[in-house]
């Protein structure tokens, strides 16, 4: 039930925005990249993100995010 709610709230919702071909695949990537962020900075606590201002973390993090985003 969970996979299915955040396929249809998250996936679909993501998909039905972006523009181009491949959305699903992209829309499911985004998901996995913003997923990863916040599991990676979850798990390192008191890592270098925890030290690195939101701002920093954005500039490094949301090239790789328009690229799909855009396609």
């Amino acid at each position: 039930m969970l996979r299915d709610r955040f396929h249809e709230q998250v996936t679909e919702a993501l998909t039905a925005r972006l523009p181009g071909r491949e959305r699903s695949l992209r829309a499911e990537l985004i998901a996995g990249h913003l997923l990863g962020l916040g599991a990676t900075l979850s798990l390192h606590r008191e890592g270098a993100g925890s030290l690195a201002t939101p701002e920093r973390i954005a500039d490094l993090y949301a090239p790789a995010l328009q690229t799909l985003i855009t396609g």
